[in-house]
């Protein structure tokens, strides 16, 4: 049903098309010498304007009004200030729509929002939607933002060049270079993560999104320095607030000459924690490190391998059962199995933990204060035809 309301009082005709309402208005409006006729390219002001569709069923599909409106009989188009609107699915309303102004063109079958345009995902968490400019399709159930348009939750932003709202399959699809970003800092030391995609599909209901890559990340530090991040594609859940980077993934800290090759990790935004479970290789300067799996506490700004940690540098090496680093203090904890073995004297030394620091030239020195150890190394011989033997020391 379409209703608007002149400014010239009449009875409402209850009819479904815009245009034949627009006709039996002027019917009722006429005089009755010809002089009093408006002329035809004239536009009409009415004091509402009031559309609206209806299912099969007879339940509300949408429904847009305004309270005022100027139609244009000889083009068919009505200009209209103020506009609000709802959509609605099984009959409840689903996304609440405002404009400052819009168009509607060819009595309803595209109306043009312009100005502070906001779509509104209702629910228990809601979901905004914004652009400068969208052209609503309401008979084929879409909207298409072709102006600066976004999208962001409590956790999330999304932004795109040009996106594509879907209402009968919730679901927003957002092309030419999307980009999503949290909305909060990573970390103490971290800035907020910016991935920038290829397109992102991204169901408001659900939480479900699904991104093409290559995907690229920056995220700033609070200092001088920056992390890279590059990812094969990426899936998540907003709802869940976790997002999985698709594997190979490779992370970089140029500050700190660091790097990390890692396959599929997910990024859990409610425990601002990095993950995978498959093994991985990192450097830090001239350390080398490797493990089964790797746990990034980005609140505290430290890194868990877990599942054989090993760690490699020109004159020694460690393995254990966990590391844990702190890539602030440069602190290093190695702690199940301990063994360190060092090139000098070929020294071993065992312990249940170890405790180390990252120096400046990126290598690791060890110590044990107040620990019980095992060591043991190989002195040189006296004599080029001496036997080798091994001395045993317990500290």
């Amino acid at each position: 049903m379409t209703t608007l309301h002149p400014t010239t009082p009449v009875k409402p005709p209850a009819v479904a098309a815009l245009a034949a309402l627009i006709t039996l208005a002027l019917s009722g409006c006429s005089q009755s010498t010809p002089q009093a006729q408006p002329r035809r390219d004239s536009p009409f002001v009415f004091q509402a304007l009031n559309l609206r569709q209806q299912d099969a069923q007879g339940r509300l599909l949408w429904s847009v009004t305004s309270p005022e409106a100027r139609y244009d009989l000889s083009r068919r188009l009505a200009l209209a200030r103020q506009l609000r609107g709802d959509i609605h699915t099984n009959g409840q309303a689903l996304y609440r729509l405002q404009a400052s102004h819009g168009t509607v063109l060819s009595d309803g079958d595209v109306i043009q929002l312009e100005g502070a345009v906001s779509v509104e995902r209702l629910g228990a968490d809601p979901v905004m939607i914004q652009a400068s400019r969208m052209r609503w399709y309401p008979r084929q159930q879409r909207i298409e933002l072709d102006r600066h348009a976004q999208a962001f939750d409590r956790t999330l932003k999304l932004t795109a060049s040009k996106a594509t709202l879907l209402f009968e399959k919730d679901l927003l699809q957002l092309r030419g270079r999307p980009t999503l970003q949290t909305r909060a800092a990573l970390g103490p030391s971290e800035g907020p993560l910016r991935l920038q995609l290829q397109q992102l599909d991204w169901s408001p209901g659900s939480g479900r999104l699904i991104a093409l890559g290559p995907v690229q990340a920056s995220s700033p530090t609070r200092g001088n320095g920056n992390r890279s991040l590059k990812a094969v594609g990426l899936e998540g859940n907003t709802a869940l607030r976790r997002l999985t980077l698709l594997g190979p993934v490779r992370l970089e800290a140029p500050d700190q000459s660091a790097w990390l090759q890692a396959q599929t990790s997910t990024l859990d935004l409610a425990a601002n924690t990095l993950g995978s479970n498959a093994p991985f290789t990192a450097a830090i300067g001239g350390l080398r490190i490797a493990g089964q799996s790797l746990r990034l506490l980005l609140a505290s700004n430290e890194a868990e391998i877990l599942g054989g940690c090993q760690l490699r540098q020109p004159d020694a090496s460690l393995s254990a059962q966990r590391c844990r680093w702190n890539w602030n203090t440069d602190q290093v904890n190695a702690s199940g199995g301990v063994v360190l073995r060092r090139q000098a004297n070929q020294q071993t030394t065992r312990a249940q933990q170890l405790h180390g620091r990252i120096g400046s030239r990126g290598l690791l020195e060890f110590s044990s204060p107040g620990a019980r150890v095992r060591s043991t190394l190989v002195l040189p011989p006296a004599k080029p035809e001496a036997k080798t033997r091994a001395t045993a020391i317990r500290l």
